[in-house]
């Protein structure tokens, strides 16, 4: 009788285990940004394993790395680091900032096994970004914002520059969309927006129990701040932007995000505040309660 409580006890031990909680910071920054959510998700579930990327051997590196590291061998790291422990065998929840959001996208799309099962975004910016953070408050004319992220452009895509730096690699320029698909190393291939769809990343997104995107509403460092919802510019000028509804990437399902959404899981909020201003009450009440716990 003994051994069987004792069986008993282990197996509920192991069905009750809370889903372990990966965190993925943004770029210029170091795993240490994860510390913040990461405690307030132990909070409320105290047992939680955790783990907060750092890609190299001390925080110094991790952030060199979050720029000078290609998305694509970012990616990579992180999926051999999530195939190699253990405690994540069984699955993972995923929390993904700014930059951080867009390469944990890549693990759950190129790297499936272990599945990640409920991911959030925080201001990531999904459909890349077309601008240079706070410039027109920096320089105060529009004009010569306007000058910049043309002449960014024009090198954004050559293949050493997007070799060079990460955030290149989620370049999206709307005056240009055919040299976007030819020379985006990242971006353009995690969006399927090629001609020759990849089915295995829309089958992994679509396997998602909950894909969650925050945008912080006042954000001034992901331009467009609706690319933090999947939404960009209607392609041809920056002015007007689309909802992720009306581009044909959910039109014609290309990540089975429509897919998500008609099965109710596909979630859009909106945060308070200006990037990574986190609002801890705001992150537990809709966050941390409804998806994590």
């Amino acid at each position: 009788m003994f051994g069987f409580l004792s069986w008993l006890a282990q197996v509920f031990a192991v069905t009750s285990a809370s889903t372990p909680v990966i965190c993925w910071h943004g770029v210029n920054d170091n795993a240490n940004s994860c510390s913040g959510p990461l405690r307030v998700v132990k909070e409320s579930i105290p047992d939680v394993y955790t783990v907060s990327v750092m890609i190299g051997d001390d925080l110094e590196m991790d952030t060199a790395n979050s720029i000078l590291m290609s998305a694509n061998d970012q990616v990579s790291y992180v999926c051999n680091m999530i195939a190699n422990d253990p405690n994540l065998a069984d699955g993972y929840n995923a929390l993904g900032i700014s930059q951080g959001g867009l390469m944990m996208r890549g693990v759950a799309q190129r790297c499936p096994n272990p599945p990640m099962k409920n991911f959030i975004t925080f201001g990531s910016p999904h459909q890349g970004v077309f601008g240079v953070p706070e410039c027109e408050s920096a320089l105060g004319s529009y004009a010569l914002c306007e000058l910049v992220r043309r002449l960014l452009s024009e090198g954004a895509y050559l293949p050493w520059i997007q070799d060079l730096v990460a955030p290149a690699q989620y370049w999206h320029d709307p005056y240009d969309q055919s040299s976007f698909l030819a020379g985006s190393h990242y971006l353009a291939d995690i969006n399927n927006e090629r001609e020759e769809k990849n089915s295995a990343y829309k089958d992994a997104l679509a396997s998602l129990e909950n894909f969650v995107l925050v945008k912080w509403i006042s954000d001034t460092s992901i331009i467009p701040r609706e690319s933090s919802h999947f939404g960009f510019y209607d392609l041809g000028q920056d002015n007007t932007t689309l909802s992720l509804q009306e581009l044909p990437m959910y039109k014609d399902d290309w990540l089975g995000l429509k897919e998500l959404e008609t099965g109710g899981r596909l979630h859009f909020r909106e945060m308070e505040g200006d990037h990574m201003h986190f609002d801890w009450t705001w992150f537990t009440e809709n966050i941390v309660i409804p998806f994590l716990v």
